[in-house]
């Protein structure tokens, strides 16, 4: 059941995040607002704000999580050329997970590689 509920929130949160940013949204937005203010004047503006407040709140985390499952795609797509790259060092796929220190290490480590490789003359 969660498994079904994330898939389907995942497409429902993906769809919104793609029509909040297109154009006519922002248009449409802009004249709801207006209208708002118009009708109810300056005794609905609390109100207004907080429409406004929670749209804003709920699409940022729509367009998060929708970065979020490009990045981790991205990711796992990089990860497969690592592995399928002949002289390419594995130990790189998934360093997107491994801690600070980790990181520093393995680009000392590639550094001298490279000034090895350099040094052979292999561009």
């Amino acid at each position: 059941m969660w498994k079904r509920l994330n898939e389907v929130g995942g497409r429902v949160a993906g769809r919104t995040a793609d029509m909040a940013g297109a154009p006519l949204a922002i248009i449409l937005t802009a004249v709801f607002c207006a209208g708002w203010y118009l009708r109810a004047g300056a005794a609905g503006e609390n109100t207004l704000s907080l429409i406004l407040s929670v749209c804003s709140i709920t699409l940022t985390q729509m367009v998060l999580n929708g970065q979020r499952r490009s990045e981790q795609a991205l990711h796992l797509k990089m990860d497969e050329l690592v592995y399928s790259m002949e002289g390419a060092r594995n130990e790189v796929a998934g360093i997107e997970a491994k801690s600070t220190d980790d990181l520093e290490a393995l680009r000392r480590s590639g550094d001298a590689a490279g000034k090895e490789l350099r040094g052979r003359g292999v561009d």
